[in-house]
């Protein structure tokens, strides 16, 4: 789980190269993530439609009370778990920490062993990369991004999700030396701790980061 502009592509984009199917359709590339950004255009779509049932988008964060009343058929949520599951498999889209009370009931369905990757950075460099991103004012990127802040702290900190199944990330370090994190999951998902580390070596470029 990460804000937007924390370093999700990132790590998505290391679980990738270790082999997690990541979705069948990814976003394409963009300037602004030149090598990919690794969310599952029918997950994004699934959490875009989640959000406007809310009554709000990506940028205009519903709130937990919207989230919570939204009607939104169940078979289409279980479908598209149906379509997605693969052995090793992963989702990654930053509007999850908006939706993710809603989805949940969905996750424990399909699966009791799931892996939850929470991407840390400090939040005013998250804010000053999206202003950048968007070309709007830091106090309007603060806006956006202050009810993702506040679901990851929730998320993290105690919202009962047991410590064993949580890998912590931090940006920051992770561009400087990616290999502790390839150690940690490639063991959590059974792989030896340098399965295609030099896969990650290769994709990890510390030039793509500039805000």
């Amino acid at each position: 789980m990460a804000l937007h502009r924390s370093g999700s592509s990132a790590t998505a984009g290391i679980m990738h190269h270790l082999g997690i199917n990541m979705g069948d359709e990814l976003i394409r590339a963009r300037d602004f993530n030149p090598k990919g950004l690794f969310e599952n255009v029918h997950f994004m779509r699934l959490n875009h439609q989640i959000l406007r049932k809310a009554g709000g988008s990506w940028h205009k964060p519903p709130t937990k009370e919207a989230i919570k009343s939204v009607s939104f058929n169940p078979r289409t949520i279980r479908f598209f778990f149906k379509e997605q599951v693969k052995p090793v498999w992963g989702l990654k889209d930053p509007r999850l920490l908006i939706t993710y009370e809603y989805l949940q009931p969905y996750f424990q369905e399909i699966s009791s062993d799931i892996t939850y990757v929470f991407v840390h950075r400090p939040y005013q460099s998250s804010v000053k990369s999206l202003a950048h991103r968007d070309r709007i004012s830091q106090s309007k990127a603060d806006k956006i991004l202050s009810r993702y802040y506040e679901n990851f702290k929730l998320f993290r900190g105690g919202f009962g999700i047991p410590e064993n199944d949580i890998i912590d990330v931090y940006f920051e370090d992770l561009v400087k030396d990616p290999n502790p994190f390839v150690y940690q999951l490639n063991e959590k998902i059974g792989q030896h701790p340098t399965h295609r580390i030099e896969n990650v070596q290769s994709f990890i470029d510390k030039k793509l980061k500039k805000f």
